[in-house]
């Protein structure tokens, strides 16, 4: 008997320029930004869709795809061609228009024709920069008790928060009767007034709906073509939409503050969730490094990846990529390092996050004088500084 996980396709946008990141994408897309040492953000979508039982999975890709097509090919290229799943790329092809992926929406839209190739009942949209755990089977199981067109996962956070995204209004039954992008006064919940209920980016739709949906909305030219400023909103006054709750961890990665928020969450005492999980494994690509090598030196609260070699010096709180070397006599608090970094004797970092195959110098110091490090580096609002790729002391 075919379940509905075998009639369904799985798109996961991963085409946004990531501008905010920046410069750790710089030369990435930011689904493939590092996440805790041995991650990529992209992961965690893969790793909850094949967890959840699918197996049909496309990934919409643009912006400085090469690291995350490498990515999927070393890491996620495990569907033999007559299981009847599969991972790929979809970049902008020219089926449709000439010109690149213009919103969540178009890039969906441009696909058309792999859709109607494909011949999917229901369709599930993630976002490819999002960090959270959870089980597709639970909406999916919404959608067919509600007898939904289409159903938004959404959590519940405070009111005074959910202006930063896109606000969804729900009535007593969790169907949704208003969505408003980043709303000065986002709409409480029914049952409760001092919370929101914020969209997470996941969307359900069964197929008809949504082709019929994106096919008006790429006649409209005055249309942003996205999902939360045009689709969701007019697709609630047509169609039976509905809202579901979700209730764990979700961080949307899109600021260098988020992003070494939610790596520093996992090396507290009750992080989001547990990594070692073997009911929830998050699958990557591990390049094949050696065990790691301690000669001396202080490591407490950190997480530590293969290959890494320590011959002296403080680490705390902190993540430590594969392949990293710390000299003697060196402090590194409160930061990430990403593969390959080498950090010199007695060089300072504190609330630092160091990209790939950077040399940090014998001595040097980043992270106490903040007038001093804007000369060399970006700094985030909350203070982080970000150490580009390939960095040297000139």
């Amino acid at each position: 008997m075919v379940t509905l996980s075998e009639k369904m396709l799985v798109m996961i946008l991963c085409g946004g320029r990531g501008e905010r990141l920046y410069p750790l994408t710089k030369d990435r897309a930011k689904p493939s930004v590092p996440f805790l040492g041995s991650y990529r953000i992209i992961d965690f979508s893969l790793s909850n869709s094949l967890n959840s039982g699918l197996r049909k999975i496309a990934l919409l890709t643009q912006y400085k795809s090469l690291s995350l097509e490498r990515h999927i090919l070393y890491g996620w290229n495990i569907f033999h061609a007559e299981s009847g799943g599969y991972i790929f790329s979809l970049p902008a092809q020219g089926r449709v228009s000439e010109h690149w992926y213009e919103g969540t929406a178009d890039a969906v839209f441009q696909n058309i024709y792999t859709i109607q190739q494909e011949k999917p009942e229901v369709i599930l949209v993630l976002s490819g920069d999002h960090v959270y755990c959870a089980d597709y089977r639970e909406i999916i199981k919404f959608y067919l008790e509600k007898k939904a067109d289409a159903v938004i996962m959404a959590k519940i956070v405070p009111r005074a928060e959910a202006n930063r995204f896109g606000v969804v209004a729900v009535d007593k039954g969790q169907r949704i009767v208003e969505f408003l992008e980043k709303p000065a006064q986002p709409p409480p919940l029914p049952w409760d007034k001092k919370s929101a209920l914020i969209s997470m980016g996941v969307y359900v739709f069964r197929t008809p709906i949504l082709i019929k949906a994106l096919i008006q909305d790429a006649k409209d030219r005055a249309s942003s073509h996205d999902f939360g400023r045009d689709i969701i909103p007019r697709l609630i006054h047509k169609a039976r939409v509905f809202g579901y709750l979700f209730e764990g961890y979700w961080e949307d990665i899109g600021t260098i503050d988020a992003y070494w928020k939610a790596n520093m969450a996992f090396l507290s005492v009750s992080p989001p969730f547990f990594l070692d999980d073997s009911s929830w494994p998050i699958r990557t690509y591990k390049p094949q490094h050696g065990p790691t090598l301690v000669q001396r030196g202080d490591i407490r609260k950190s997480i530590i990846g293969s290959g890494c070699r320590f011959d002296g010096g403080t680490i705390g709180n902190s993540i430590i990529s594969q392949g990293v070397s710390v000299a003697s006599g060196a402090r590194v608090q409160d930061s990430i390092l990403f593969e390959g970094v080498q950090v010199g004797k007695g060089a300072w970092l504190r609330r630092v996050i160091v990209d790939k195959f950077s040399r940090i110098p014998d001595r040097f110091v980043i992270g106490r004088d903040i007038k001093e490090d804007r000369k060399n580096f970006m700094v985030s609002e909350e203070g982080i500084r970000v150490v580009p790729k390939n960095w040297r002391l000139e």
